[in-house]
């Protein structure tokens, strides 16, 4: 499960750069126009040089090209190599939970990918992709299929996103300015949904805290005003999931 893992953060680290450009979050690359999911293959994003597979192996062609792209010698982000692992990490320790491949392991493993997808995007965009929240979505109801408490996930949905857009306009009100996004609340609702309602104090809880001590840290290192959420609520999900 580590090595699947390590194959599907590679997968992870081309969808963040991918998905950015196909909803125009931001300008297209001028050499490539017309990016998809799969379209063109891989490349370096500094001198646009298609990788050979040798540069596609996870962690490894990292450490053997001592972090440089063969072509242009420009330096790979050390976080290539750091959400390979991290998800390596994570795929064992699903494994190791389950001691099974089963079809919770997998629904387990797809939650825990798409979240980290979430909080990559989030964090440097500021905007939640519909298409990831309907994989929640998804993920969610068939979860709640499987465990035969479907009426109780729905219920658990509908009542965390009732009490997150009444919390959202009335902080609204209060502070005459948006306080946080309609991604952010779907997002907190579906992981209600996967986990269930009584699980909803837990991850306000976490994400409101991992946010406020990065707004501080951020803030003295970089004098921001705003920090995404996604990625507080990414991490309270990943959190509920190892210690249910």
């Amino acid at each position: 499960m580590f090595v699947l893992g390590l194959i599907f953060g590679s997968f992870l680290n081309s969808l963040s750069f991918r998905i950015p450009y196909i909803l125009n979050y931001q300008s297209s690359v001028e050499e490539i126009p017309d990016m998809g999911l799969s379209f063109p293959r891989s490349f370096c994003p500094n001198c646009k040089n298609p990788l050979s597979i040798f540069s596609l192996i996870p962690v490894f062609s990292y450490l053997i090209q001592s972090g440089k792209c063969k072509n242009c010698k420009e330096s790979i982000s050390i976080t290539y190599p750091f959400f390979e692992i991290l998800l390596g990490i994570l795929f064992a320790l699903i494994f190791i939970k389950f001691n099974a491949i089963n079809f919770l392991l997998i629904l387990n493993c797809i939650l825990v990918f798409t979240l980290i997808l979430v909080a990559r995007i989030d964090e440097s965009f500021f905007k939640i992709p519909i298409a990831l929240n309907l994989i929640f979505l998804f993920n969610g109801i068939l979860l709640n299929l499987y465990n035969w408490t479907f009426n109780l996930g729905v219920l658990s949905f509908f009542i965390s996103l009732f009490l997150l857009v009444s919390i959202k306009y009335l902080t609204d009100f209060i502070l005459k300015k948006d306080s946080f996004g309609w991604g952010d609340i779907i997002l907190i609702s579906n992981l209600s949904l996967f986990f269930g309602i009584y699980n909803l104090p837990f991850i306000l809880f976490v994400s409101s805290l991992s946010g406020i001590i990065w707004y501080f840290y951020k803030k003295r290192n970089a004098l921001e005003k705003t920090i995404a959420f996604g990625p507080h609520i990414a991490l309270s999900g990943i959190w509920l999931l190892f210690i249910l």
